[in-house]
C-alpha cells in the first residue's frame, strides 16, 4: 500500500518520537522517509500525492521532475 506524503510525514514524526522503542537503526529509514516527502513538497506536489508511485516510476526523488503548476 503506497503512503502519502502526509503519512510519511506522519511516519517519520512517530519512528523519530519513538527512537528509544525503534532504535537507532531506523535512523536512514527515517531520513529517508523525510527527504523523500519533502523534496516532493518542494517539486510542489500536494500531501496526498503517494509517494511509492513516483518512486518506482523515476528510481528516487531526485530524478522526479517537478509537478506543473496550472
Amino acid at each position: 500500500m503506497a503512503v502519502t506524503i502526509l503519512e510519511a510525514l506522519q511516519n517519520a514524526q512517530h519512528n523519530l518520537s519513538n527512537i528509544k522503542l525503534v532504535g537507532v537503526g531506523m535512523v536512514p529509514i527515517i531520513e529517508s522517509q523525510l527527504n523523500n516527502a519533502v523534496g516532493l513538497l518542494e517539486k510542489g506536489y500536494d500531501i496526498e500525492t503517494e509517494v511509492e508511485p513516483l518512486l518506482e516510476q523515476y528510481g528516487d526523488v531526485d530524478n522526479v521532475p517537478a509537478k506543473e503548476q496550472y
